[in-house]
């Protein structure tokens, strides 16, 4: 998010002069902690503000890039190097740690239900139109060379139009700080439930020392290594799928069996279909993360020393 928005901050106030990264990450975590901090209410008008402009700049970019689609191109495919998109896919889809501040905030778990499901809808669909626009438009050279975002913005701009890569940067700047917001959000309280009675009591005192153990470590790390955010993305996948997909089966088949979910439909199938999809997910990452090849090989020799 600081990168997406230095240099329009720069262009407004610094008249171009280039922004250390250090400053821009300390100034957009600070708007962001005083956001947060605001309360569920403002965090939710500000979401909304913030939902309509992503959109309003996603329908620009479709009626800009739609001349520049080639049909032909979306027929490619690569099957082999799927699996390597399933961490992204999971980290972008499970956001079940927002989902005790929703139920406090809506009141009724029936309506979180229904928030969950078209939030998760929505997205889901901007994104297939996403990757429709990225690949029915990029040459297939061109998107083997891709490496990063930036790259993405660069390369759709000089096929379309200029104004393309301002709405692609629009785009993706209220896109991440729509997500930012909301798990932000649940990552307070969460830190807030944690704290003792005698801090968390207080509900100024305790929300300002849960919103600064929550956003001091990532801001930490995002200056001293910038570069340690990807390369968590490669593993959170696999610890996302067990802490947002096997352990929630596992709760609710306990809830039912207590009784605490009556209204909760369903049965067992779906929940033995939630976890068959994470644990082959979790064995196919950990299958290309791993050589399992030379581990049998090592074992074998280990077997045949002893």
């Amino acid at each position: 998010g600081a990168a997406m928005c230095m240099p329009l901050v720069s262009r407004i106030f610094f008249k171009g002069a280039s922004i250390p990264s250090w400053l821009g990450i300390t100034g957009f975590t600070a708007v962001s902690g005083v956001a947060l901090y605001s309360g569920p209410k403002k965090i939710d008008l500000l979401n909304r503000v913030c939902v309509m402009a992503a959109l309003y700049s996603f329908v620009q970019l479709i009626v800009r890039c739609s001349g520049s689609l080639q049909p032909t191109l979306l027929a490619r495919a690569n099957w082999e190097v799927a699996n390597k998109c399933l961490p992204i896919m999971v980290v972008a889809f499970t956001f079940h740690n927002i989902i005790p501040s929703l139920v406090g905030y809506l009141g009724s778990p029936r309506t979180v239900v229904k928030a969950i499901f078209l939030g998760s809808f929505i997205p889901f669909a901007l994104y297939i139109i996403w990757q429709a626009i990225i690949l029915g438009t990029l040459p297939e050279a061109l998107v083997g060379s891709l490496k990063s975002g930036t790259d993405v913005v660069r390369a759709v701009g000089g096929v379309a139009s200029s104004k393309v890569s301002m709405h692609v940067t629009i785009f993706s700047f209220f896109a991440i700080v729509t997500s930012l917001l909301g798990i932000g959000m649940g990552c307070v309280d969460f830190v807030k439930d944690a704290l003792p009675d005698s801090i968390s009591s207080k509900k100024r005192v305790g929300g300002l020392v849960a919103l600064v153990l929550t956003i001091l470590p990532p801001l930490g790390i995002s200056i001293l290594a910038p570069g340690a955010f990807y390369a968590a993305l490669e593993f959170s996948g696999t610890f996302r799928l067990i802490l947002f997909g096997i352990i929630p089966v596992l709760m609710v088949y306990k809830g039912r069996k207590s009784g605490e979910l009556p209204w909760l439909p369903g049965g067992v199938v779906p929940l033995l279909f939630v976890m068959a999809i994470a644990s082959s997910v979790i064995g196919m990452e950990l299958w290309t993360k791993i050589d399992v090849k030379q581990l049998a090989s090592k074992f074998a020799v280990l077997l045949a020393m002893k």
